[in-house]
């Protein structure tokens, strides 16, 4: 993405005239378009960033919260995430309001005391300088808000339509736009109202429990490792002497991970709950945050934790899954039509939350979907059609 490409620019060169699309965009949905984002994650509002740069795109994207993403859910940015918000512009100052990961503390079961941790360890975080950028934590709300930023002042002028929700679709092959998508209004004065719009591509970015990947008879599949973690963001008095640095505990009572959150105050944990039993039918999600402070005070031995505040917390469970298929088109129909429904995000593949896998791999679906889409569109500038190819990619 270039700045100043027709000349000198006075005024900010991050907000780019309307073009295209983007010349008086319609508030509402519209009946037609050629791409249709679903779900505004990591995945979603990367394409549509991207996708903004191309006004001759139609691109209008949904959501069924009323509003955007406001706190919890991801946190770990990959350096190599970090040159991929270069790209849009935003690396610098996203950068400035994130805790940077320089280092990570390993805590053991002290030798002469089993009861107790000791430090054991002190490693730099990248030792061989993989990227010019750092490691950061920062809010998943956060990364969305700067994706959605660059979308909106990109020509298309791509902005979300909050409080609409996916609830199925139909591919008729023959028809100008072949996906006929019905929607419903979750929210508003026409909360409830249902309607059907038509696209040539749909993109599902809509979470684990994806509605876009059932419409097309996609499945979630793999094993759980029967081990739950609770995780919870607290603002808490503590005496241990790295809390400000991220930790990897591991004692006779169980394990946590510490992660030091932006803004120097709050702090993360995840907090080992132990193994979980095959008929325990997700009863383990229901256990209160007292109990996961509780587990925590034990695990950290000698040292304690008073929490004052819960900012957010969760109870998750371990497991990886993947789908049979990233898009609409089965095995046997390969090279014989063009797909039409793309799924990325948690909607094809699921990780563990201390992985720090599942934003960051999200975003590379989004930008890799992304520009294959403008390349498929009318007047496109290349040829032929890439839109096969992200399951070969991913």
């Amino acid at each position: 993405m270039l700045f100043h490409q027709t000349g000198y620019v006075s005024e900010d060169p991050r907000i780019e005239e309307p073009r295209g699309c983007g010349v008086d965009r319609p508030e509402d949905l519209t009946d037609t378009m050629d791409v249709l984002i679903v779900g505004t994650g990591p995945a979603g509002v990367i394409a549509a960033a991207q996708l903004s740069q191309y006004p001759d795109v139609n691109t209008r994207m949904i959501e069924r919260r009323p509003d955007r993403l406001e706190i919890g859910q991801a946190d770990g940015i990959q350096a190599r995430s970090v040159e991929t918000f270069q790209a849009f512009g935003f690396a610098e100052k996203i950068t400035q309001e994130a805790y940077h990961l320089r280092e990570m503390c390993f805590w053991n079961p002290d030798p002469t005391n089993p009861q107790n941790i000791v430090r054991t360890g002190r490693p730099a975080d990248d030792p061989h300088g993989v990227s010019e950028f750092p490691h950061l934590i920062v809010n998943q709300a956060r990364v969305l808000d700067y994706f959605l930023r660059s979308a909106e002042r990109g020509p298309a002028r791509i902005t979300p339509n909050y409080g609409i929700e996916f609830v199925n679709l139909e591919i008729d092959q023959d028809q100008e736009y072949p996906v006929a998508v019905t929607v419903r209004y979750a929210a508003g004065e026409r909360e409830g109202e249902e309607r059907t719009v038509r696209a040539k591509y749909v993109f599902g970015c809509d979470g684990a429990s994806s509605r876009v990947r059932k419409a097309i008879g996609r499945t979630l599949s793999g094993q759980g490792a029967h081990h739950a973690w609770g995780v919870m963001d607290v603002l808490a008095n503590t005496d241990f002497p790295d809390i400000r640095t991220k930790c990897a505990i591991n004692s006779v009572n169980g394990s946590i991970l510490l992660i030091p959150r932006e803004g120097g105050l709050l702090f993360r944990m995840y907090v080992d709950l132990g193994e979980v039993p095959e008929d325990d039918n997700h009863e383990i999600r229901k256990t209160p945050v007292e109990e996961i402070i509780r587990r925590a005070n034990k695990i950290i031995n000698p040292y304690s934790v008073d929490v004052k505040s819960v900012a957010w917390s969760s109870v998750y469970e371990v497991g990886h899954r993947l789908t049979d298929h990233f898009d609409d088109v089965d095995t046997e129909d390969r090279g014989t039509r063009v797909p039409r429904v793309f799924i990325a995000g948690d909607a094809c593949h699921t990780h563990s939350a201390k992985a720090g896998q599942g934003m960051n791999v999200s975003m590379q679906d989004g930008w890799n979907l992304g520009w294959k889409l403008e390349a498929c569109s009318p007047g496109a500038r290349t040829s032929p059609c890439w839109t096969p190819t992200p399951r070969n990619v991913r």
